[in-house]
C-alpha cells in the first residue's frame, strides 16, 4: 500500500470512529481500536478516563448504545493533521465538536476538544492505539442550561 492510500485509510478510520461512536455498535467501536487500545480523556465528565484494552472499550461503548434512547450525540471531527506517518505509525491531530440532543430539543454545542493520536498498522489494517481527548473546557458536557442563557436572554458575558 503507497503512503497515499495509508493516509487515505487513517482518514477513513478518523471518520469511522464517530459514526461508530454515534450510531455504531460497541463491536464498531472497539474495531477502530488496536486490541490493547486505548482511550484517555476527559469526554465531558469530571474525571478524566483511561479506558484500555478491547473488553474496557466494549464496555465503554455498551454503556453510551444505552443512553442512545434519550440522548445523541454527534462526533464531528475536522481539521485532520497527519502529524507524522511511517509505513506502520501515524501521529494525528483532530478537531472535535460535539453536538448534543436531548429528546426533541434542538442540537446544542455541547464539548469541543482536540484528539491526539497514536496509529498503528494491523493486519486488519490502520487502528487507533492510543486516543488522548483533549477538552478545551473541563467538566461536564452540558452545562445548566441557566448559565449558558439567563433570563433575559443574554450569556454570562452580556451577550446575547
Amino acid at each position: 500500500m503507497s503512503w497515499v492510500e495509508d493516509r487515505l485509510e487513517i482518514f477513513n478510520l478518523i471518520a469511522s470512529y464517530s459514526h461508530a461512536a454515534d450510531d455504531g455498535t460497541p463491536q464498531d467501536y472497539a474495531d477502530c481500536f488496536t486490541e490493547d487500545g486505548a482511550f484517555h480523556g476527559r469526554v465531558g465528565q469530571p474525571d478524566e478516563m483511561h479506558v484500555t484494552g478491547r473488553e474496557a472499550l466494549l464496555t465503554f461503548a455498551q454503556r453510551a448504545v444505552a443512553m442512545r434512547s434519550r440522548l445523541q450525540n454527534r462526533h464531528i471531527q475536522t481539521n485532520t493533521q497527519i502529524l507524522e506517518q511511517t509505513a506502520t505509525r501515524a501521529h494525528a491531530r483532530t478537531y472535535l465538536l460535539v453536538m448534543q440532543t436531548i429528546g426533541e430539543a434542538a442540537p446544542i454545542p455541547a464539548l469541543t476538544s482536540v484528539y491526539e493520536d497514536r496509529l498503528l498498522k494491523t493486519e486488519r489494517g490502520w487502528r487507533i492505539e492510543l486516543r488522548r481527548a483533549l477538552p478545551d473546557r473541563k467538566g461536564v458536557l452540558r452545562p445548566k442550561p441557566d448559565a449558558v442563557r439567563p433570563e433575559g436572554g443574554k450569556s454570562e458575558g452580556g451577550k446575547p
